[in-house]
């Protein structure tokens, strides 16, 4: 689910959505539900608030953004 394999297509990897999301938060910071909106108004498919969620825990995760309450933005340390 992480990464492309044979079953899981690329376009529905979280590596795959998670490059989106940093391209959304290079303008600035974001809450959560604005974050929706706009992936799923640049992304190829319709992206559910689990997998976006699964997504921004992996960001978090590799230290590429952080989270204040509701807002995310990118990690520039």
């Amino acid at each position: 689910m992480i990464m492309p394999t044979k079953i899981v297509k690329p376009v529905d990897s979280i590596i795959s959505i998670s490059a989106y999301i940093l391209k959304i938060l290079k303008n600035g910071s974001i809450n959560t539900d604005d974050l929706l909106r706009e992936l799923n108004g640049v992304y190829f498919k319709e992206i559910t608030i689990e997998k976006m969620l699964l997504c921004i825990d992996f960001l978090f995760i590799i230290g590429k953004i952080r989270s204040d309450n509701d807002i995310i933005e990118l990690n520039l340390r």
